[in-house]
Formats: C-alpha cells, sequence, structure tokens
C-alpha cells in the first residue's frame, strides 16, 4: 500500500509547479467539532494529532503540494491570520466557536481568491448560516448508507479523479444532501451509482436520485472543493482517497495542470481575462447564425437545443479558468452525459453526434448541427464512444480577440436560470 500511496502521490505532485520548492502553499486545517465528533478528528490527548490531521500533515509533506497547517484556535480566522494561507480545510460539526466577524473573515478570505475545501461532514456544520451553504454547496440530510458502494467518476480528466477510473467500489458512510445543494450549480466529479442499492429504504430523501459525492465550485474569486468521503479511519490510509483529496487541495489552491493550447488560443485567452467586455454584445455572438452558433447547441433559460449541457447556469459550477477551457478545448473536459458518439452505418456512411434516446428498435441522435435524427438500430453496424465533443474545437477562430472577449463575458453572467430567457443588462 505505501508504495502505491507514493506513486500515486508522486503522480499528483510530479504536475505541480510548486512540488519541491521550499515555500508550498499554506492550508490551515481545522477539524474542531461543535456537534458528533468523529472518530477520525478525535485526539487521544490535547497536544496528540487525531487522524485526520496526522494524514493531511503527511499528504502534503509526500506529495510537495502543501503545507498543512493545523488550529483548532478560533484565532486563525482573525484576518492578520488568514493572510499567511492559501486555502482552508474544514472536518467539522455543528456551529462552530467562530464569532460573526471571523465567520465574514473566511467568507472574504475564500472570495477574494483563497481556496476551501471541505470533507465529510464539513456539510454538517453551520446550519444557522445561509452563506456557510451557499459557499459549500449544499447541506448534510443524513447517511442511508454505510457499506460497500459503487461510485460513479462523472469528472475522469480532473486532477482529483483521473486516477480513478470510471467508477470504484469503496466502503464508507455515505452522505446524501439538501438545499441548497443543487446539481446546475456545482461541478459533480463523483456520485454514487445505486446499481444494487436500496433507494426506497426509508433513511433515502433525495427522489431525484442525485447522490453526489465530491464536487467543485467558485465562490466569489476562491474555490471550493468538497468530498462527501472520509468518516472510516482506513479510508484516511486508502491511496485512491489520498490522492482525491491532494488533488482536490491542488485544485483549490489553483495549481493543477493547465490544458496546452495553441498559441493562437492562448493569445485569446489572455485577451478576455486582461480586458472587460461586454455581456450584451456577447449574447449577440452566442445567437448569431454565424461563426460558433453556440445558441444551437446550448439551451440556455429554456431557449435553444440540448446537443451539448445546459449553460443557464454554468458561472455557478466553472471557474473562469475552466469556463476559457470549455470554450476554447471542449474536448479536454466533456461534461457528464453529453458524450458524442460515432455510428458506424451498414451503407457505409458514419454518424456523429450525442444520443438523447433508445428503443429497442431506434435511438434519436442530435448531430452538431442541432438536428435531431432517428436511426433504426438495424442500420447500425458499430457504436463507438468518441473523446471527441460534440462541440468541435476550433470555434474560437472564427471570432476577433474582442468578440472572444466578449462572448466570455456574457457566458461569466449565467449564473441562475431565470424563468425566460433575457439579453443582459
Amino acid at each position: 500500500m505505501l508504495q502505491v500511496l507514493s506513486a500515486l502521490l508522486w503522480s499528483v505532485a510530479s504536475t505541480a509547479p510548486d512540488a519541491h520548492g521550499a515555500n508550498p502553499p499554506r492550508v490551515l486545517v481545522y477539524t474542531v467539532s461543535a456537534g458528533y465528533e468523529h472518530e477520525v478528528v478525535r485526539r487521544a490527548a490535547p497536544d496528540e494529532l487525531s487522524i485526520v490531521e496526522r494524514a493531511l500533515v503527511d499528504l502534503g509533506s509526500r506529495s510537495g503540494a502543501f503545507q498543512a497547517v493545523v488550529s483548532r484556535e478560533a484565532a486563525a480566522f482573525e484576518a492578520a491570520s488568514l493572510a499567511q494561507f492559501q486555502a482552508v480545510l474544514f472536518y467539522t460539526t455543528g456551529e462552530l466557536p467562530l464569532s460573526a466577524a471571523q465567520r465574514a473573515g473566511l467568507f472574504e478570505f475564500v472570495r477574494s481568491g483563497g481556496g476551501f475545501v471541505g470533507v465529510h461532514s464539513a456539510t454538517d456544520t453551520f446550519y444557522t448560516v445561509p452563506e456557510y451553504g451557499a459557499m459549500i454547496g449544499a447541506t448534510f440530510d443524513g447517511h442511508p448508507w454505510h457499506e460497500r458502494v459503487s461510485i460513479a467518476v462523472e469528472d475522469p480528466t480532473h486532477i482529483a479523479t483521473q486516477h480513478l477510473g470510471e467508477r470504484f467500489d469503496f466502503v464508507d458512510e455515505i452522505y446524501q444532501f439538501k438545499a441548497p445543494y443543487s446539481r446546475a450549480g456545482v461541478h459533480v466529479l463523483l456520485s454514487l451509482a445505486p446499481d444494487g442499492l436500496d433507494v426506497a429504504r426509508e433513511p433515502v430523501h433525495r427522489q431525484d436520485r442525485d447522490f453526489a459525492l465530491a464536487w467543485t465550485r467558485p465562490f466569489g474569486d476562491g474555490r471550493v472543493f468538497y468530498s462527501a468521503l472520509g468518516h472510516r479511519p482506513e479510508v484516511w490510509k486508502d491511496a485512491r482517497f489520498l490522492t482525491h483529496l491532494a488533488g482536490g487541495i491542488r485544485w483549490a489552491l489553483g495549481d493543477e495542470p493547465q490544458v496546452k493550447l495553441s498559441p493562437e488560443d492562448d493569445a485569446r485567452r489572455s485577451f478576455a481575462l486582461a480586458e472587460s467586455g461586454n455581456p450584451r454584445a456577447g449574447f449577440g455572438v452566442f445567437k448569431r447564425e454565424s461563426g460558433p452558433m453556440c445558441g444551437r447547441c446550448h439551451v440556455v433559460n429554456g431557449t435553444g437545443t440540448e446537443v451539448g449541457p445546459d449553460l443557464s447556469s454554468v458561472a455557478l459550477r466553472l471557474t473562469q479558468s475552466e469556463l476559457l477551457t470549455a470554450i476554447l478545448a471542449p474536448s479536454a473536459a466533456i461534461t457528464h452525459g453529453y458524450g458524442a458518439v460515432t455510428l458506424d452505418m451498414k451503407d457505409g456512411t458514419q454518424i456523429f453526434g450525442r444520443v438523447t434516446n433508445e428503443s429497442e428498435t431506434a435511438l434519436t441522435l442530435i448531430d452538431t448541427t442541432g438536428t435531431a435524427r432517428s436511426i433504426a438500430r438495424e442500420a447500425v453496424l458499430a457504436r463507438l464512444a468518441s473523446k471527441i465533443s460534440a462541440m468541435p474545437d476550433g470555434l474560437a477562430a472564427t471570432l476577433t480577440n474582442e468578440e472572444f472577449r466578449d462572448l466570455f463575458a456574457y457566458v461569466r453572467t449565467l449564473k441562475a436560470p431565470p424563468p425566460t430567457a433575457v439579453e443582459p443588462k
């Protein structure tokens, strides 16, 4: 196990720009339990670290990606203290003993560009502080399962999940969540695969069967990573979990590997970040019937065609960097459920697009023009999953730098799904 862990952590550390530097980013680790105290954060003595604290100090040291600094003092959340850190990690419960000013300091720290990492019961925290729920993205609503489960990897390209394959079995306490959780507001990395589980048992509250287990989201200019795993002591020795957590911390710190872009796209990216665009002009670029023709393939506030994912709240889920990557290199991270397929037809032709519906005799496919086609199964020779997005690479090349900047400015306004499509003010 130690050899496997070392190898996995090396894969995380080897791409970290500061992996062997003298001053790695500092992460404040806070494990106060104002409610139920988990075994993994219980200290045998006041001057001894808990399982979680020891694991995080060791994880940072082994990976070289960060330095874990442990504190249970409320004074750590004073502005002068927080200024010494690049991220904060919570494994907590209940109404924590932080003053209103200290809570406000935490939120401002993240909103201003700091990272926040929540582990397991971090969602079982601050029920009376709505801004905390808005930041972390969900509230704990029980744990219907404590057994071996199958976990689906929804984003296999993310630094926190790229080592896990398409799915994996895991033994842990499994949470479900209630508001403010919404899939529209987070980028889901892991979810419970309900195959073989009793999802109708009494403690299961989610009728939509959306059991997300790890996600990321922006909060102002900061980054929030959350993983619901981490209840059992042995989990904190599991190489898969520790690498997952190390990757999540790196993401929250903003030092994950960047997708390699062409010099032209790299210039567009830099221009869009450096210049303030015009969202109204960007709306026009989005809707027009030339160039990228975004409106043909995406729904925004109920209008459009769902070849690709609904973008109504995309800026709630993705950071600015991730939004730019999604536009400039769409095949680098294909949204879960929107992968394209290539159909080899018996007449020798090929059809490329996304399958939206299937029956025993036919399937419905939307092609890259937004056209829905019904295809008889008996006419299909082979069906191959594609690693290429249904949104072609290179669409940004049809725009000037100014048009791309404005398009990006418009996409950044898509933070909530209003009932009707409106142009930005």
